[in-house]
């Protein structure tokens, strides 16, 4: 009679088949995969600090990259005439860096209401090129200009607004330090300001754009 022996033996103990392809795998211990995973986070983790440093050093700061930002400045001049409220037209708003000085001062007349001179102007080319800057007020006694802020947002400013149509009042004239501040610039000062009244005051160029108070004589 035959035997009732399956072709599948799941059993496998006595097939030396089944006992070699035993011996061939590799056995590890849980706690060396644990292990090695923790090692692969920990060394990911270490890269994306690395990553996040260097680009910190080569990337710009926010206080550089506003450095590399024009400031636009803004403001109004105005004048009593019998008492009516009228606007400046021709007034000079002159914007001097407090830190920096040129190589060469320039005449004070380039700058005077009645005398000041838009094009081939040494002065204003070299106050531009401190970071500063000139400019006359419009028909409306409006005026914008932009300072050159590449290195000098944050550094305070001496700013000068010369009247065109005002008329000079008694005790108006400068200070010591005023006059010291604009001796670094021009010569003879007396011609920037003669026989005009003026207004001074600081700025701190610190954003894009900077108001001024309105300015009346």
């Amino acid at each position: 009679m035959a035997s009732g022996h399956s072709g599948d033996n799941l059993g496998g103990q006595g097939d030396p088949v089944a006992r070699q392809a035993f011996r061939d795998m590799i056995q590890i211990p849980r706690w060396v995969i644990y292990a090695q995973a923790l090692l692969i986070v920990i060394t990911a983790g270490i890269f994306f600090v690395l990553g996040i440093l260097v680009n910190g050093l080569n990337s710009p700061t926010s206080a550089d990259f506003k450095r590399k930002l024009n400031c636009r400045v803004y403001g109004s001049i105005a004048y009593r005439d019998d008492g009516n409220l009228k606007a400046d037209r021709g007034a000079v708003v002159i914007i001097l860096p407090a830190n920096r000085k040129p190589s060469a001062r320039s005449q004070g007349g380039l700058v005077h209401p009645d005398s000041f001179q838009a094009l081939d102007n040494e002065a204003i080319d070299r106050i531009h090129r401190l970071g500063g800057a000139v400019v006359r007020a419009d028909e409306n006694g409006q005026f914008e200009v932009t300072i050159d802020s590449n290195a000098v947002v944050g550094i305070p400013y001496s700013v000068l607004v010369i009247s065109k149509n005002g008329v000079q009042k008694d005790g108006g004239v400068l200070t010591k330090d005023q006059f010291a501040s604009l001796a670094e610039f021009f010569a003879p000062v007396e011609d920037v300001v003669e026989k005009r009244p003026f207004f001074w005051m600081k700025l701190t160029a610190d954003g894009e754009r900077v108001d001024l108070p309105e300015v009346e004589f």
